[in-house]
């Protein structure tokens, strides 16, 4: 198959066909990790990567299409981080301490990779619209929730960054630390708090506060979701 060659530069990386969808997202990934994603530009995109921009359109048909995509890869990277973080700690003999931990260790990591990756996190909830993978895909969903506590334009069960806190509070009910009652919208609100505190930390004036104040409120926040379960 016939290379997709590069555009007005002599020199630059051609890419088959095969490969080009992945080379662009990495390079759109790169661009918002260090602007956000107002710095996803298509036809710069297709120029970092060594193509005409009439190459890149062969792949993403919009913006929007590569700005999904980008979207996609961040959260890959944010579940990556909270995998780290779970398996960073020691695991816990007794079950139920073992799903909070769990539970704290995923809350911990979201808001880590917040940290280490600002500009991706703030890509991916970034004028979330459909086809977005942070809507769920539960559409029949009425407004106020489906009966099991599942809201429209939550992440669905493919979402590995918000399966990982709504795995281990399901656990608690079936070990019986958590009531049944009030397990509706408890990853919402989980979701809520270690969101929150990233936002706030990162785009609010206290943003500006020492790295180990910013750790404390964390720690603090986490806390009072956990208790307030």
């Amino acid at each position: 198959m016939a290379s997709e060659q590069a555009a007005g530069t002599s020199g630059r990386r051609g890419y088959h066909h095969g490969d080009l969808r992945n080379a662009l997202t990495e390079a759109a990934v790169e661009r918002a990790r260090a602007g956000g994603p107002q710095a996803i530009v298509l036809r710069e995109t297709a120029r970092a990567s060594g193509v005409s921009s009439t190459a890149a359109y062969r792949h993403f048909a919009n913006h929007h299409e590569l700005v999904v995509a980008v979207k996609d890869r961040g959260l890959a990277m944010l579940a990556a981080t909270m995998r780290a973080e779970l398996a960073a700690g020691e695991p816990c003999p007794d079950p139920g301490d073992e799903a909070l931990r769990r539970l704290r260790a995923a809350g911990l990591g979201y808001v880590r990779f917040a940290f280490a990756e600002p500009g991706l996190f703030r890509t991916i909830f970034h004028g979330v619209t459909e086809g977005d993978p942070m809507i769920g895909r539960r559409q029949a969903a009425a407004a106020a929730g489906d009966g099991e506590g599942h809201l429209p334009g939550t992440p669905d069960e493919s979402e590995e960054s918000y399966t990982l806190m709504s795995q281990a509070l399901d656990e608690l009910v079936v070990l019986g630390r958590l009531p049944a009652e009030r397990r509706k919208y408890s990853d919402v609100v989980m979701w809520s708090a270690v969101h929150g505190l990233s936002v706030l930390l990162l785009d609010t004036e206290l943003a500006h506060l020492p790295d180990e104040i910013k750790a404390d409120i964390v720690r603090r926040g986490i806390d009072v979701a956990l208790n307030g379960l």
